[in-house]
């Protein structure tokens, strides 16, 4: 605040700790949520509540908005714990017919974000990795589809741009192995 004064730091908050100014009822339904995830962190599963919210900020993803694609990446690292569901909310959003080519780089760029940060040091976060791997081949010949069917030639080559960027940030990254990225980006050419 000056140069050369005392830095104020915040103080940290509790994961589920009540703030004084909720009601009983958001009171109530924290304890039950974070009750909820417990259990269903057990079974590897995501909860009805965190799907669906998780689902909402996948949606809410559209534009190269770096908030909203930070805070669902957020939300599925902290969920690494149901990877699974997790890579099958993003891919739902990434197949979903009826989405722009825009929205599905948006959706590609979230699944990037994903997959830079499963090498955190965080509980099954390798396992987003692992299980987005197993979809690569689906999401890609998608993609493909949706760059042979836009009309408009230079709309056209700068989605097939933006699409071999990323495959060449993952080569970078050595996210996945040569033959992988080299057979995804075939499909694009």
């Amino acid at each position: 605040m000056y140069d050369r004064g005392p830095i104020w730091i915040p103080p940290k908050i509790e994961r589920g700790e009540l703030r004084s100014d909720d009601t009983p009822a958001r009171q109530a339904e924290a304890l039950s949520s974070e009750d909820e995830e417990k259990t269903e962190r057990s079974r590897n599963k995501l909860g009805r509540r965190a799907r669906d919210r998780f689902e909402r900020r996948v949606q809410r993803v559209c534009g190269p908005e770096r908030g909203l694609i930070a805070e669902a990446m957020a939300f599925a690292i902290e969920h690494a714990y149901a990877a699974k569901e997790v890579v099958d909310v993003v891919c739902e959003a990434l197949l979903d017919s009826n989405a722009s080519p825009t929205d599905k780089l948006c959706k590609l760029m979230l699944m990037s974000d994903i997959l830079h940060n499963s090498s955190a040091q965080v509980a099954n976060a390798w396992r987003l990795r692992q299980a987005f791997e197993g979809r690569l081949d689906e999401i890609f010949a998608e993609l493909a589809a949706v760059h042979k069917a836009i009309e408009a030639r230079l709309k056209a080559e700068h989605f097939r741009k933006q699409v071999l960027a990323v495959l060449a940030v993952w080569e970078a990254w050595m996210m996945f192995p040569q033959e992988t990225i080299c057979k995804l980006s075939a499909n694009l050419q």
